[in-house]
């Protein structure tokens, strides 16, 4: 099967469009993060080769929208949202109650955005690991 990427494409501009808007709302960030994860989760087999990477997206997108974590772009956040909000679309290009052919799409804008900000990913990553060590040495025993 040939995947018609303009048209991919095109629907991801609309859905970074959304995700520009969406934005601006900290509720609706959030809410579209939180129903994103669970159909991520609810179809996680048929995700399976890019889990990880989906994994992270959700996680850095949830921190932006919390305030936790505000060193990634703008310009990557929307793409991150963007990606988030085409593949809660039931209808894109490929629309997902297609059997077996129906998450193709969706991967490959996922996939699409995670290189273009996996250097911002990194960062976030570090910036993770840093946190998780912090409080793994707050609520650590102490040694005396």
């Amino acid at each position: 099967m040939k995947l018609n990427r303009e048209k991919i494409l095109g629907f991801f501009k609309k859905s970074q469009s959304k995700a520009s808007v969406i934005l601006s709302d900290k509720t609706k960030a959030s809410n579209t993060i939180k129903d994103a994860l669970g159909k991520a989760v609810s179809n996680k087999g048929d995700l399976e080769g890019v889990w990880s990477k989906l994994v992270l997206l959700f996680a850095v997108s949830k921190d932006y929208v919390n305030g936790d974590y505000t060193e990634i772009p703008k310009r990557s956040i929307i793409a991150i949202l963007g990606g988030l909000v085409y593949f809660l679309s039931p209808i894109d290009v490929i629309p997902d109650f297609v059997p077996v052919l129906g998450f193709v799409d969706d991967i490959y804008i996922l996939n699409l955005v995670y290189r273009q900000v996996l250097k911002d990913l990194e960062k976030y990553k570090t910036w993770k690991d840093a946190q998780v060590k912090f409080i793994g040495n707050i609520d650590g025993p102490t040694a005396t």
